[in-house]
């Protein structure tokens, strides 16, 4: 079967010829790659669909074409950690008898903060992020959203199908850069490899290549699946607003206190008595003390006398 690249060393491409190379891409899409092996979404991130490795190998196969990788070695500089390295890739790639088609590059360093790295797992708290959260992200009011799930030790994640307020835990330095070198450099790869295979076969438009990455990285955060419509904060039901408010709920009021330039600890308690309805002069003694219902009112009057 003569394949698109034995075409293009003969002669510039018709229109028919192009949109033929696109269904034979998308045909093999459809029949031989499987979601989430060769390709995936990434929830939130859009629609079109990341090349994974394995994807892109198949392409190769299908177009016939042969990569050949050079690897560029950077030490980079740490003060503290010894041995930090970047990993710069360039593919070329030829046709099956030798004619170069083009390339791609890539790149991996032990910088990258999945790398450098350990810790900072997210451990749940199990509190559902409420609704309130996801407006304020619409309107880009992110300080304002991390404060609502208790600060910047706090973040979320979808845990069983349900988006949860999660405590992060404390980063640290690896202090052996050595043992992602490997890594490093097959990732380099990989990344030259999918970048050269969309650009020789012109699959931009099919594929993208970098989600995975940003995601991978934090770079980028998913939006959730099905995220609500944007509406005015509303109160949550709670199973049993006279319990102990929790701690993601007392971190979220001295944040929000904070940034609302109130620092003494008296007036924090005084603001937050009057919010509760206390009978003056009485103040509360601890924040511990209140419940679910009296803090999610401290926060939604403290979140809307911000906005103001």
């Amino acid at each position: 079967m003569e394949n698109a690249v034995q075409v293009y060393e003969a002669m510039p491409l018709t229109a028919d010829q192009i949109r033929g190379q696109v269904n034979l891409i998308q045909e093999v899409m459809k029949s031989v790659m499987r979601e989430n092996e060769h390709y995936g979404k990434i929830p939130g991130c859009g629609d079109k669909p990341s090349l994974l490795k394995p994807g892109a190998e198949k392409l190769m196969f299908t177009f016939r074409l042969v990569a050949d990788p050079e690897v560029e070695v950077f030490d980079l500089y740490h003060p503290t950690v010894q041995g930090h390295r970047e990993y710069r890739v360039k593919v070329k790639i030829s046709s099956i008898n030798g004619t170069y088609m083009g390339g791609g590059i890539g790149s991996c360093s032990t910088m990258e903060a999945k790398y450098r790295f350990r810790g900072g797992e997210k451990i749940s708290t199990n509190e559902k992020v409420p609704t309130e959260y996801w407006n304020l992200k619409k309107a880009n009011k992110f300080d304002e959203a991390k404060a609502l799930i208790g600060g910047d030790n706090y973040g979320v994640a979808k845990i069983d199908g349900s988006w949860m307020i999660c405590e992060i835990g404390e980063k640290q330095e690896h202090d052996n850069p050595a043992d992602f070198y490997n890594t490093c450099e097959k990732m380099a790869k990989k990344r030259a490899l999918v970048d050269a295979t969309l650009t020789v076969t012109a699959a931009s438009d099919i594929f993208t290549q970098d989600i995975e990455e940003l995601v991978d990285n934090g770079v980028m955060t998913p939006k959730p699946e099905s995220k609500p419509p944007v509406q005015a904060p509303q109160k949550k039901e709670m199973k049993d607003p006279n319990e102990p408010a929790t701690e993601a709920q007392l971190k979220a009021i001295n944040t929000i206190l904070g940034k609302s330039g109130i620092k003494d600890d008296f007036e924090k308690h005084e603001k937050v008595s009057r919010i509760i309805e206390m009978p003056e002069p009485k103040v509360i003694e601890s924040f511990s003390l209140l419940t679910k219902g009296q803090a999610s009112k401290v926060i939604e009057t403290l979140m809307a006398e911000q906005v103001k």
